[in-house]
């Protein structure tokens, strides 16, 4: 176990991370990191040790080691520190659907979601200090947790007049899919089966199970964190049956 005063990094620019991280009650800092766009070879082994992926995708495009590619990032300049890290990747037909490039490429993205079901898959990584604790799989000197959380997300039937509304709204370029379940794209969903924080970006009840292996409490329950967030939103819970 560590410290109760060990600081916590949330390695994200992500304000949608910020917000759910923040509704658990946990005290910690953001610290944003590049190296997802400089990517590096992983140590050799730590392939063997990722959570096995639910649906085909190349293995580069694993969340899982994009999110342990941050933590190591921010762990690297910040020794002492816990360093959590995430990133979520949309999937379908075994295609990562990342950022769209442009409007138009929006649109394309949202069309091939539209009337059918897809992945979302957010890969988890907690990097610890070495004597911290004797959880996890040690690599270069620290020792690292992972997770992967997959939700299905179906989109209802989308005219293309819909789809072009709803690009229109600015939100489509910084999101994975094109879309954001936070903001107007909930009105593109169906029903999500699996974890509704997932989609958004840092699920919930994986980040607290996480840092309760390795000592550290989060004062708020997930569920209820979820809920809070929902209010801070100005959103009701899910129409459809789902999980924090």
């Amino acid at each position: 176990m560590f410290p109760a005063t060990r600081h916590l990094i949330l390695a994200s620019a992500s304000p949608r991370r910020r917000e759910l991280l923040s509704q658990l009650g946990v005290d910690y800092i953001c610290l944003p990191s590049l190296a997802e766009d400089q990517p590096a070879p992983p140590p050799s082994d730590l392939l063997d040790h990722l959570p096995a992926l639910p649906t085909a995708m190349p293995l580069a495009q694993h969340p899982t080691l994009i999110a342990w590619r941050k933590a190591a990032d921010i762990g690297s300049q910040h020794p002492d520190a816990v360093v959590l890290a995430a990133d979520t990747e949309v999937v379908i037909d075994g295609t990562v659907l990342g950022k769209p490039r442009d409007a138009d490429h929006a649109c394309a993205m949202i069309r091939r979601l539209a009337g059918r079901a897809h992945t979302v898959l957010t890969g988890l990584c907690l990097l610890l200090p070495s004597a911290a604790t004797t959880a996890g799989v040690l690599y270069d000197g620290r020792r690292a947790l992972f997770d992967l959380v997959a939700s299905q997300v179906y989109f209802r039937p989308l005219s293309d007049d819909e789809i072009a509304a709803y690009v229109a709204l600015g939100e489509s370029l910084d999101k994975a899919g094109g879309y954001g379940l936070q903001s107007g794209g909930a009105a593109l969903i169906e029903k999500i089966e699996g974890s509704y924080t997932n989609v958004v970006g840092l699920p919930l009840p994986a980040v607290a199970q996480l840092l309760r292996v390795v000592g550290m409490t989060t004062p708020v329950d997930p569920i209820e964190a979820y809920l809070s967030w929902l209010r801070s939103q100005g959103k009701e819970p899910a129409p459809w049956p789902t999980q924090p």
